[in-house]
């Protein structure tokens, strides 16, 4: 892997090796998702999922909003990682002392417990293994506006090719194009490896919820890199604190316009001042707009240098095949010595339900 400037920089921020106890260092990743299509998040049924929140931290106003939950955002990523493993030759792995070999991993009931993707992201009672928390923390994502100005209903019919007639097949709740869900994913005591592989998980997914094969593409923006010794704010608090900034500024469209990728960016060193200074720890933030330090929070500039740096690096066919089995072995080297995956400080394995995995939705 290549010098990247801001893992040299900030390199007492990530892990020699991958740790079997929590050692408190978060690297959080603010991501702007910004829907280029139409693009279906429901659970179940027609109809996008929703909730009722408070508009903003300062604007207790009940709103309802879309959600795109925890699960619709984690499983797509998952999916590109284990892809690019398989491209580049990672399976089957050998761990020492194993029996067999492991041909391959896939979520749901073929996880292995043992890859990069199942020590980063986490597994559930997977037999011989145990189970894992996962140590990529984020939750459900909400839109800025309201649910009815961000949505819209779309009738599909089909064409019968004998006949040339057309029926409605059926008809499903769309969020529209250009709506963006700003989120944050948080890295729990990550190798600077573990680090880059995440990063490229994000950057590299482009297909997210329901009949994603047709439509569902979105775009993700990184915008920010904070690294702390606790988790900062939740996907909720960063949607209400820009609610709470579009409303103040007159500019801003926020009920019967349209909120642009520009509207978020100008306003983001705001909203990440508004919602660090209610964090109990040490910030470091790298964004692209230059800030004053306090003594709360420290400002570093560099972040689209970073970025540039990383497409670099992921346009190499060769160098990102390397790093991905250089990846592979650290982990496999993991497995070897701690082969059942346990929760040391609590003495056992999570229960199925309490394990981070579960990544059962599209």
């Amino acid at each position: 892997m290549p010098d990247f400037t801001l893992i040299k920089e900030h390199e007492d921020r990530f892990l020699p090796s991958i740790p079997r106890l929590p050692q408190g260092r978060f690297v959080s990743v603010v991501i702007l998702r910004e829907t280029k299509d139409v693009a279906i998040f429901t659970t179940e049924g027609d109809i996008l999922d929703t909730e009722k929140v408070p508009a903003g931290l300062q604007d207790l106003t009940p709103i309802d909003r879309a959600v795109m939950f925890k699960r619709k955002q984690v499983a797509p990523e998952r999916r590109t990682g284990k892809a690019h493993l398989r491209r580049a030759g990672v399976f089957p792995l050998e761990v020492k002392g194993r029996k067999s070999q492991i041909e391959d991993c896939h979520l749901l009931d073929g996880l292995c417990g043992v890859c990069p993707d199942c020590l980063l992201y986490g597994y559930a009672a997977v037999v011989g293994e145990g189970a894992r928390r996962s140590r990529v923390l984020t939750d459900s994502a909400f839109t800025v506006r309201p649910y009815e100005k961000v949505q819209e209903f779309k009738k599909f019919n089909s064409i019968d090719e004998e006949t040339m007639t057309s029926g409605t097949i059926t008809e499903f709740d769309h969020l529209k194009p250009g709506i963006i869900l700003p989120c944050v994913e948080t890295l729990v005591d990550v190798t600077a490896d573990e680090f880059i592989y995440v990063l490229g998980n994000i950057l590299k997914t482009t297909r997210y919820g329901k009949e994603a094969s047709r439509e569902g593409f979105v775009r993700n923006h990184i915008v920010a890199i904070a690294f702390s010794d606790v988790e900062l704010f939740s996907n909720l608090e960063l949607t209400q604190a820009f609610y709470d900034a579009f409303k103040a500024d007159s500019s801003v469209a926020l009920e019967d316009g349209y909120l642009t990728l520009n509207d978020f960016k100008k306003h983001l060193p705001a909203v990440l001042d508004t919602l660090l200074q209610r964090v109990f720890g040490a910030v470091t933030i790298v964004t692209d707009q230059e800030r004053a330090n306090n003594h709360r929070v420290a400002w570093k500039g560099g972040l689209s240098n970073f970025l540039s740096e990383l497409a670099e690096f992921y346009a190499n066919e060769g160098a990102v095949r390397e790093f991905l089995k250089c990846l592979a072995e650290s982990a496999q080297e993991f497995a070897a010595k701690a082969p059942i995956a346990e929760e040391a400080e609590e003495g056992k394995a999570p229960t199925p339900e309490e394990a981070e995995e579960g990544e059962t939705e599209a």
